[in-house]
């Protein structure tokens, strides 16, 4: 056998041997497989696909992560308790979004922004929809919307310019900010835990 050949054979082992290795530890340890193209989807309840040779691994919107194998089917669960009101945040990865504040909806005038690294906010309420989507369909108020929220967090301080309110919950990692200023300005405001009232917002 010539030194070419050897070199060969001895490079594509090792390739395999990498391969063998990556696939049996993301199929074992549930984890993204090493060697992977990363699909992002926008909407439904799979946040990304991590597409390896071998196996597939999904983030779902609710945070389960899972590893499948090529070709099997797979669905991501719907939060476990249905019936029962809850909502919660999806993010993007390692801060992709980068801009501080972006408008996410404008619903009677009045407008919705996401902070950071947020990327949906996910309302459960006998079926799983997206914010917008729950103002806009259910059939009440956009205050009494929010205040279905803002009632399963913690009322931390309320501002001096008009009633301006800050929600928190730790387990959640959510702040919520509802402007309510002598000016009129009825914005609201979403972020992770570590959110903080700044200068620029409730502003007209």
């Amino acid at each position: 056998m010539n030194k070419g050949l050897k070199i060969t054979l001895i490079v594509l082992l090792v390739l395999i041997g990498i391969i063998a290795i990556d696939t049996i530890q993301a199929k074992i340890f549930n984890n993204s497989p090493i060697l992977k193209i990363r699909e992002n989807l926008d909407g439904g309840t799979i946040d990304y696909i991590d597409k390896g040779l071998f196996v597939n691994h999904y983030k779902c919107n609710n945070n389960e992560k899972i590893t499948t194998w090529k070709g099997t089917k797979f669905a991501c669960s719907i939060k476990d308790i249905e019936e029962e009101f809850d909502f919660y945040l999806s993010k993007y990865d390692n801060n992709m979004n980068s801009e501080k504040i972006k408008e996410y909806f404008t619903f009677n005038d009045r407008k919705i922004y996401f902070t950071g690294n947020i990327k949906e906010f996910y309302v459960v309420d006998g079926e799983t929809m997206i914010l917008k989507s729950y103002i806009s369909n259910v059939n009440q108020s956009l205050d009494d919307s929010i205040k279905n929220i803002t009632d399963k967090l913690d009322a931390v301080d309320m501002l001096k310019d008009g009633g301006t309110k800050i929600y928190k919950s730790k387990d959640k990692d959510m702040t919520i900010i509802t402007c309510k200023t002598l000016d009129g300005n009825k914005d609201i405001y979403i972020g992770d835990y570590s959110m903080k009232h700044e200068s620029s917002m409730c502003k007209r």
